[in-house]
């Protein structure tokens, strides 16, 4: 078994080391078309932190995974003042937010085996604290080799995941059997865990982090002037969307012409492309990022920060990543807004915040085919659902708190 181990790793990392050019291309085509720095040299670990020995290392991958490691941070730091944080990420939007934090904060690497025994000399880490599912054999290993704990927080994991990692067996069982202590969000994500490697000893049901998150900010600035475009409209947001998200809901509105549509992408250095997508539909359209058109009907949300103004002046809002196979973005922003929800048939990246969501009458669920129907369902229940989802939220927060006492609990033992 520790031979196969062993030897299903060294594939992996020279599929890896072959793969390293591919690599270097696709985050420069993809962060230089975004403006933003593909940062190479850190990517391919030739840069490595400061010297921090003794720290708490938390690594998450992207914006939303950043935002729940600094809230952690920040509890950890209340238990214990001493602490020291080393807070990575692997997207310019986690790393920009990290940069703004009072933490130390450095871009994390890909998996090379040649990186993690420069980064472990140098850091010295009493435990990696992984956001979510952020796992890398290589990684996992040297922490095992140097005797490291490695603790899973905030851990989710879809069914859908599951079959992925079970397709890669040879590679994935004994990187899930070196977690320390897996903080898993709920009953099903902690039954994963299990099934992946993690002993059941190491597994605790914590509740997300996610639902400690204050009501997003509402910039007054911004919230008039799409007060001022919606005026007595009927507005419907399509919240964090995709391309299928978004051409369903563009073919939707040109069918609805008396209703507005407000569509914030994930990416809001798409907003060009969207726009030109509603004009082809047929639908008069603008961009928050420019000057915005009394006159259209839908509105493209690409700037950044704002999306306490989108969310506020929204009569329902719709969650996008689930009309488009993406497992569906985060829902509970427009929840604490008191806003009626409505979401696709794929919501597996927030499945269990979804299923409660729903058992509690705050979201309904809907096919491609059903919109219509289910918008107008929420309009008239509109308060009622927005209600709901609001209290759901609310009742199911602490943890947060919670994990920060496993983790201390787990470094005490340790």
């Amino acid at each position: 078994m520790l031979a196969s181990s062993i030897m299903g790793r060294h594939l992996y990392s020279l599929l890896l080391l072959f793969c390293a050019p591919l690599l270097i291309a696709h985050v420069v085509c993809k962060y230089r078309r975004e403006n933003q720095d593909p940062m190479v040299a850190q990517r391919l670990g030739f840069r490595v932190p400061r010297r921090m020995s003794g720290c708490i290392w938390i690594h998450a991958c992207s914006l939303g995974e950043s935002k729940v490691g600094l809230e952690l941070a920040r509890a950890l730091i209340r238990k214990n003042p001493s602490l020291r944080i080393l807070m990575t990420a692997t997207t310019p939007a986690g790393l920009h937010v990290l940069a703004q934090s009072e933490f130390s904060s450095h871009v994390f690497p890909w998996d090379f085996r040649w990186t993690w025994s420069r980064w472990l000399s140098r850091l010295r880490p009493k435990a990696l604290i992984i956001i979510e599912t952020e796992l890398w054999p290589n990684l996992l290993a040297a922490c095992d080799g140097e005797g490291v704990p490695v603790i899973l927080a905030n851990g989710r994991l879809s069914d859908q995941s599951v079959r992925g990692y079970q397709r890669f067996g040879w590679l994935s069982k004994p990187m899930w059997s070196r977690v320390s202590r897996a903080l898993m969000q709920f009953e099903g994500d902690a039954h994963n865990a299990h099934i992946l490697g993690v002993p059941a000893h190491a597994i605790s049901e914590v509740g997300s982090i996610k639902l400690d998150q204050p009501a997003p900010q509402v910039p007054r600035g911004q919230a008039d002037r799409i007060s001022a475009w919606k005026k007595a409209h009927v507005l419907v947001c399509l919240m964090s969307s995709h391309p299928h998200d978004e051409a369903l809901f563009l073919s939707w509105a040109r069918r609805n012409l008396g209703l507005r549509l407000l569509i914030v992408p994930r990416h809001p250095v798409r907003g060009s492309e969207i726009n030109k997508a509603a004009i082809d539909e047929g639908l008069s359209a603008c961009q928050s990022s420019l000057e915005i058109d009394d006159s259209a009907q839908v509105l493209i949300g690409d700037t950044f920060g704002d999306m306490g103004a989108y969310l506020s002046q929204s009569d329902v809002v719709v969650i996008g990543g689930s009309f488009s196979g993406k497992g569906g973005q985060n829902p509970i922003e427009p929840a604490l807004l008191s806003k009626p929800l409505v979401a696709g048939p794929s919501m597996h990246n927030f499945q269990a915040i979804s299923d409660g969501l729903e058992a509690v009458g705050g979201l309904i669920r809907a096919d491609a085919d059903e919109i219509s129907e289910v918008i107008e369902e929420a309009l008239l229940g509109a308060n009622k659902l927005g209600n709901a989802a609001r209290a759901w939220v609310v009742a199911n927060r602490g943890s947060t708190e919670l994990q920060a006492q496993w983790i201390l609990a787990t470094l005490a033992t340790d």
